[in-house]
């Protein structure tokens, strides 16, 4: 277990989460019709909650976040079964492949901003909440992608949340990150959200 103050690493690193390809099973889907267009917003959502979230920063970060699903809505509907893991890296800007079963979406993201440092997002009782993320814009690689995805244009933006939960340590009644004990499962959390147009032909 590790107390707030040592967390820097594995902070850093959950929100660079989706940085490298993912994890899961894949159907590559065949088109048996005239391609027609089609276009929307694509939405991409993946979040660990809870004791898997905690247990992943008082672990201090050894291993990329495994989520249970990731889910893609909109144009294509599909979802990643999990253990799904996303990886993440310290490049600014990297490729990222989503294997799901509707095929592969190959995105190139790069990275905007990065908030490292813990900031106060509240107390109930004497649990205290804290939060940090990171920011950035993605363009579809449609010549790597595959199936439903393949061919496909598109952009947008991304964020990864994080949100800790921690008990205030005995004596202490104000939150902080030199205050607070080891995370803790209620509240704590990793959210990756990625959002943009998208064009496909399949």
């Amino acid at each position: 277990m590790r107390k707030l103050a040592g967390l820097a690493g594995a902070i850093a690193l959950a929100a660079a989460v989706g940085a490298c390809s993912s994890s899961g099973s894949s159907t590559t889907a065949t088109a048996t019709a005239t391609p027609t267009p089609r276009s929307g917003t694509e939405t991409i959502t993946a979040t660990l909650i809870g004791a898997p979230a905690a247990s992943y920063f008082n672990s201090g970060g050894a291993t990329p976040p495994s989520f249970p699903s990731v889910v893609l809505a909109g144009v294509v509907n599909t979802t990643i079964r999990g253990p799904v893991t996303l990886g993440h890296s310290t490049g600014t800007t990297v490729t990222h492949t989503f294997v799901t079963p509707a095929g592969n979406l190959t995105i190139r993201r790069t990275e905007k901003t990065r908030h490292t440092q813990l900031a106060p997002a509240g107390q109930s009782g004497s649990t205290c909440y804290f939060t940090a993320s990171s920011t950035g814009v993605y363009t579809v690689v449609g010549s790597q992608s595959t199936g439903k995805f393949a061919g496909a244009t598109g952009s947008g933006t991304y964020v990864t949340t994080v949100v800790l939960g921690a008990d205030l340590q005995p004596g202490r009644t104000t939150c902080s990150v030199a205050n607070a004990g080891n995370v803790i499962a209620k509240g704590t959390s990793i959210t990756y959200r990625a959002s943009g147009p998208l064009t496909v032909t399949q």
